[in-house]
């Protein structure tokens, strides 16, 4: 009746993962004495015992052994193979360690060495497997480094008490941990792997020919005895590891619904994460005409905050151009100092567990871009051959975001590292400094694609990459040349007649009033734009010295058709401003500038300033060496005049000279022998530019020379008899010359013996006497 509740106890204890003892001990001596039981005859009251010889009988080895898991998961069957077992580890990353606890079950009557070992059939190649004693509580202990274990057959005299673990007086029972180490070489780990072991005990058989005299462990000696005695490989215990998958998403600007700081802490600040609205991008269609606004409203953002070094006055609009890519369009600034954009960019996590995640410049395979140098200490990727700083800073405070030391991390974080909960985003800043542009020649475009790795995945290979695209501005201006830019170093000239007609850009002659210098606008810059080109001559009135501005006006290529002006008002100070199409990055417009010579402006060398502004970067260009020349034009005027009382002045005009007072050109006029006739002779410059004068007359027929005077008399007057053989002289001629006697008379007030300039629009008067014979 003791029985059956004693073998319910075996049961439950086994399937608690505990030995079950398989009777009496081996090497147990049972002994037994018999006796014969009879009443005395010689006093039948008392009863004799009269006791056998003792018989002794050892017991003999039944060994028994098995692996189970601890706690009780049936083993066997599913759990045979690495594909079907059903003690799985999600999520595991390269380097784990996986533990798996088993039992050592001694189901015999006699103690048992067993040869532990590992099945890994199934298992991809990289992971190491080892075995650990169990501590009582549960935890790791030491290592089982021989490959045995000895496992007591379990003393049926002893029963262990499940309500005190740490005391185990299961004797027939050791628990130990299996270890399998997950690789960390990309090469031998990534989602696609699967890991696995079980542990597999044998137990080689030491059992002499004659078990009494070797009973040994009850197995042949030399034999290899399997876990229950089961076929190898049919009672076994696998676990499985299936590495985890990490699901990155790496993103541009945008909406997100659980945003987290580079921390992993929840952003409450909304505007931390910048809002996307309407902004206006240089994205006009290429070839508009007359646009000083060439821009395109689109979706997109400004920095929350004022970014040092931000060349866009109100922040560099940024937009995005694709699910991964989003590029920023900076103006121009007037320093040379390097520039700085930054983006707002976001990771999400949906794999499953939390992340770590690293960023840093990445090539189109995803590994780090080797043309940037990492610096840890600062946070900095330096690109020493493009000039190109990247940092990437936390949304909320702003800091740089360096690289995580966890120990606990699963792979070493080489690089600036985001802690990413599960099914969150994590919002970061990419800070990129670039050189400021040089208009000399074409800027690069500067694309920065940022790699987001995983730390849970054994290799540096970014998971998912957003692409922030930085287009600079740059412009040149100045005058045309043959290959595709401009050269404001030039310094051409063009000869122009104030006196001539007016025309357009065509054609260039010296014998109009128009200069012409064909000029080059050229986009260097990485955005379409359009250009608005001005200019001015200040030119001199060979007459008054008076100073007008005429503007400089621009055509097409073709020289005739005018550019559209930026205002139609022509009292505007924009109406003599003219816009180029919009022009392409890479891309030049010949325009033609043309300037128009105000009548009069006398001669010489006028520079011609001229500015390009483009429209949307603001760039600002000058050429100012270019030269109008205005030659001399114009004529000399000489008009002579009698004198005769009565006449009006200006009533009597000669060759747009007017006649003084009392002085005729064509009035009839009187003279006695030995009375003289006085003559006013008026030469008059009508050049633009001065000419060296002096005014010739010869002494009439039946007339002889009385004086000659210049009026109003000059500080020196020379004097020459005999034209151009003569000699220039300070000594007035002689009275009573005769006929026919040329004398020449100049003023010389700079005293060097030679005729003065007389200026544009200036007279020289001269009164000559003669004495009628």
């Amino acid at each position: 009746m003791q029985k059956a509740p004693h073998i319910l106890v075996l049961m439950v204890a086994l399937a608690a993962g505990t030995a079950s003892a398989e009777g009496t001990l081996a090497g147990t001596t049972i002994t037994n004495t018999a006796s014969a039981e009879y009443p005395d005859p010689t006093n039948t009251a008392t009863t004799v015992s009269m006791p056998s010889n003792t018989v002794s009988t050892v017991v003999l080895p039944k060994p028994g052994f098995d692996v189970t898991f601890t706690g009780g998961t049936t083993d066997g069957g599913t759990q045979n193979a690495l594909a079907t077992t059903t003690v799985v580890t999600t999520g595991a990353v390269p380097g784990q360690q996986i533990s798996t606890p088993y039992s050592l079950v001694n189901n015999g009557n006699v103690a048992l060495t067993l040869n532990l070992s590992a099945d890994t059939t199934g298992s991809a190649p990289g992971a190491t497997v080892k075995y650990y004693l169990a501590n009582p509580d549960g935890s790791r202990g030491a290592e089982i480094t021989t490959g045995t274990v000895t496992v007591p057959a379990d003393d049926p005299a002893t029963v262990d008490n499940p309500a005190t673990p740490a005391v185990e007086n299961d004797e027939g029972l050791v628990k130990i941990i299996q270890v399998v180490t997950l690789p960390t070489d990309p090469a031998q780990i990534d989602s696609t792997k699967v890991f696995g072991a079980s542990p597999v005990a044998t137990v080689t058989g030491t059992q002499g020919a004659d078990p009494l005299t070797t009973p040994g462990n009850g197995y042949a000696s030399g034999a290899t005895a399997t876990e229950e005695d089961k076929t190898a490989g049919t009672d076994l215990q696998f676990m499985r590891a299936e590495v985890y998958l990490p699901v990155l998403d790496n993103n541009p600007n945008g909406a997100v619904t659980t945003p987290v700081d580079s921390a992993g802490n929840p952003i409450t600040d909304p505007a931390a994460v910048p809002t996307i609205v309407p902004v206006l991008v240089p994205t006009q269609v290429v070839g508009t005409p007359g646009d000083a606004t060439p821009v395109i409203s689109t979706s997109g953002y400004t920095n929350p905050t004022p970014v040092t070094g931000d060349p866009t006055p109100g922040g560099t609009p940024i937009a995005q151009v694709s699910a991964d890519e989003q590029v920023a369009y900076p103006k121009a600034d007037t320093n040379s100092t390097p520039d700085t954009v930054v983006f707002t960019n976001s990771v999400t996590n949906t794999g499953g567990l939390p992340d770590k995640v690293q960023l840093f410049p990445a090539l189109a395979d995803g590994t780090p871009d080797p043309a940037y140098t990492y610096n840890p200490a600062t946070g900095e990727f330096v690109n020493a051959t493009t000039g190109v700083t990247v940092r990437f800073l936390d949304p909320v405070t702003g800091a740089v975001i360096l690289a995580s030391t966890d120990p606990a991390n699963p792979t070493v974080a080489q690089y600036p590292t985001l802690t990413v909960p599960n099914n969150s985003t994590a919002v970061y800043r990419t800070e990129v400094t670039f050189p400021d542009s040089d208009d000399s020649a074409a800027v690069p475009q500067y694309s920065i694609p940022v790699g987001a790795d995983s730390l849970s995945d054994a290799d540096t290979t970014s998971n998912n990459t957003a692409t922030n695209t930085i287009l600079p501005p740059a412009t040149q201006f100045g005058d045309s040349t043959a290959a595709q830019g401009a050269d404001a170093t030039l310094a051409p000239v063009q000869v122009v007649n104030p006196s001539g007609a007016a025309s357009d850009g065509s054609s260039a002659v010296t014998t109009d009033n128009t200069a012409v210098f064909p000029v080059d606008a050229v986009n260097n810059g990485q955005y379409n734009d359009s250009y608005t080109l001005s200019g001015s001559v200040t030119f001199t009135d060979a007459v008054t010295g008076a100073l007008t501005t005429v503007p400089v006006l621009y055509y097409a290529t073709d020289g005739v058709t005018p550019l559209p002006r930026l205002s139609s008002d022509p009292l505007s100070p924009d109406y003599n401003k003219f816009i180029t199409p919009v022009m392409a990055p890479g891309t030049e417009y010949k325009a033609v500038a043309v300037v128009q010579t105000p009548a009069g402006t006398g001669t010489g060398d006028y520079t011609v300033s001229q500015t390009a502004v483009s429209n949307y970067s603001s760039t600002t260009v000058s050429d100012t060496n270019d030269i109008v020349r205005v030659s001399p034009t114009g004529s000399v005027a000489v008009a002579k005049f009698a004198a005769k009382a009565g006449v009006a002045a200006g009533s009597d005009p000669m060759y747009g000279i007017n006649n003084p007072a009392n002085y005729t050109a064509t009035g009839q006029n009187g003279a006695k022998p030995l009375e003289t006739i006085s003559y006013r002779i008026i030469a008059k410059n009508n050049y633009n530019t001065p000419v060296p004068l002096f005014v010739r007359d010869t002494v009439p027929a039946n007339t002889a020379f009385t004086s000659v005077a210049i009026t109003p008399l000059p500080t020196k007057t020379i004097y020459r008899i005999g034209g151009n053989t003569g000699t220039w002289s300070a000594t007035a001629p002689a009275a009573n010359l005769p006929a026919g006697t040329v004398i020449d008379v100049a003023p010389d007030a700079d005293n060097n013996n030679l005729p003065d300039n007389l200026a544009p629009g200036a007279t020289l008067s001269v009164d000559f006497v003669v004495t009628v014979q």
